[in-house]
C-alpha cells in the first residue's frame, strides 16, 4: 500500500529523479525545494515519511529536521547528502533522523532505505504504545501495594498498643483484617509479576537472534508441558499432546518455537475451567511439504471483539491485567518461519488455533513476512489461501 513521502531538495535533478523513484514504486510524493517549504509541507499534509537535504535555502536540512521531529516526533526522516557533509548526515541521526543517503544514490538504496525506515516506525509506535499501556497498567497495579501497606501498618500499630488488653473478639477481627490486606499485597505482587514476564518474554523473542536447525515439534511440545505441569495440576486442566511423535523435523528456531506453544498453552489456563482440557495434535501434510498444528481448549471461547482482533494492533487480553503480547509474539513467530495461522473461537465452545508450518520455510527478508488477520466472523485467518478444514473433529 503506497504511502505519502515528502522530498525536500534545492537540487531540480536530485529532487524529479527521486520523486519519480517512489512515483514509481507506488507512492504519494509532495516536494519542497526549500527547509522552511518543507515544514510547511509536512504541516499541510499527511505525511509518513521525509527526505530532507542537508543543504538547503531558507532553512537548512538540520533545522528542518529539528523542527519536524519538535512537533512529529513519530515521522521518519531520512537526509540526503552529499559525500562532504556525511558528518553533518551523522550529526542530524543523532538529532533522530533514521537514515542518510549519500548522493548520487542508486534506485535499489531509495527501496531499502524506505523498507527500513517503515520497519523503523512501525516497530517505534508498537513499543510506544505498548509501553504507554504497561506503565499505567504498571502504575495501576502498584496503588493497591501502597495503600495496603499503610493500612497494614496502621492496623499492626493500633493491635500492638491494644495488645495488653484486647479482647477475644477485637482480635479475631483484627487479624482477619490484617490478612485481607496481606491477601491484597500477595493478588497485586503476582499481577505485577505477570505483566513484567510477558514483556521479558516479548524481549527476549524479538532480540534474539533466528538460528534455524531441525526440530521435533514433539520435543517442543514435552518442554512446554513440563514447563507448565505445576501451573496445570493447580488449575486441574490437563494437557494432552497428540500425533506429534509421527512429525517429520522441521526447519526451525527451536526457542521461537517454543514460545509459540508455551503461549498458546499458557494464554489458554486461565480461560479452561477445572476438569478441562488443552490439546497439542499435529499431522503431516506431504503434499504441502508443511506439518499441521491444533492447539485447542475447553475453555470458555472469546468474544467476537477480541477474536477479530487477535494479531493485530487492536489486541487485547482476555486475562484478567493481559497484554496481549503473548498473542504478538506467537503471530511474530509464525511469521519468521513462513507459516500461516488461525483461530476458531465460540463462547462457550472453547478455542482451536491452526497452524501450518512449512517443513522448509522460505527464505523471506526481514520485514516482508505479510499477514492480516482481518476475517470476519467465528474464524480469523492470517493468511489467504491457508486450509481451514483440517484436523476437525
Amino acid at each position: 500500500m503506497g504511502i505519502c513521502i515528502l522530498v525536500a531538495d534545492d537540487e531540480p535533478d536530485i529532487l524529479f529523479s527521486l520523486a519519480e523513484r517512489l512515483r514509481w514504486m507506488g507512492h504519494d510524493v509532495v516536494t519542497a525545494e526549500d527547509g522552511q517549504a518543507a515544514v510547511s509541507a509536512v504541516e499541510s499534509h499527511p505525511v509518513d515519511l521525509a527526505f530532507l537535504d542537508v543543504t538547503m535555502p531558507r532553512l537548512n536540512g538540520m533545522d528542518a529536521l529539528k523542527r519536524i521531529r519538535r512537533r512529529w516526533p513519530n515521522l521518519p526522516v531520512v537526509m540526503l547528502t552529499a559525500y562532504g557533509t556525511i558528518r553533518v548526515a551523522v550529526e542530524a541521526m543523532k538529532e533522530g533522523a533514521v537514515d542518510f543517503i549519500t548522493k548520487p544514490f542508486e534506485p535499489g538504496q531509495i527501496d531499502l532505505v524506505v523498507a527500513m525506515a517503515l520497519e523503523r516506525r512501525d516497530q517505534k509506535g508498537d513499543a510506544t504504545r505498548l509501553l504507554g499501556e504497561v506503565s499505567h497498567d504498571v502504575k495501576n497495579l502498584l496503588m493497591p501495594l501502597v495503600t495496603g501497606t499503610d493500612l497494614l501498618a496502621e492496623e499492626i500499630d493500633d493491635l500492638f498498643k491494644a495488645m495488653p488488653g484486647l479482647e477475644s473478639a477485637k482480635a479475631q477481627a483484627s487479624h482477619h483484617a490484617c490478612e485481607e490486606v496481606l491477601q491484597l499485597l500477595r493478588n497485586a505482587s503476582l499481577r505485577i509479576q505477570d505483566r513484567m514476564k510477558e514483556i521479558a518474554d516479548y524481549v527476549a523473542v524479538t532480540r534474539t537472534p533466528q538460528k534455524f536447525e531441525p526440530c521435533q515439534i514433539a520435543k517442543v511440545a514435552e518442554s512446554v508441558a513440563k514447563t507448565l505441569r505445576v501451573l496445570m495440576q493447580q488449575k486441574q486442566v490437563a494437557l494432552r499432546i497428540e500425533g506429534l511423535d509421527s512429525l517429520p523435523p522441521v526447519m526451525g528456531d527451536l526457542n521461537r518455537l517454543y514460545s509459540l506453544l508455551y503461549n498458546l498453552a499458557h494464554n489458554a489456563i486461565p480461560e479452561v475451567p477445572p476438569q478441562g482440557s488443552i490439546t497439542i495434535r499435529g499431522e503431516h501434510d506431504a503434499a504441502a511439504h508443511a506439518i499441521l498444528l491444533a492447539v485447542e481448549d475447553t475453555g470458555k471461547g472469546m468474544p467476537a471483539e477480541v477474536r477479530e482482533a487477535l494479531f493485530t494492533n487492536r489486541v487485547q487480553s482476555s486475562k484478567a491485567g493481559g497484554t496481549g503480547l503473548g498473542m504478538k509474539i506467537v503471530k511474530d513467530v509464525v511469521d519468521a518461519h513462513g507459516g500461516q495461522i488461525s483461530v476458531e473461537s465460540q463462547e462457550g465452545r472453547g478455542t482451536t488455533f491452526r497452524i501450518t508450518l512449512p517443513i522448509h520455510p522460505p527464505a523471506v527478508l526481514k520485514g516482508k513476512t505479510q499477514g492480516s488477520m482481518s476475517a470476519p466472523g467465528a474464524e480469523v485467518q492470517a493468511r489467504p489461501g491457508g486450509r481451514s478444514a483440517w484436523m476437525a473433529e
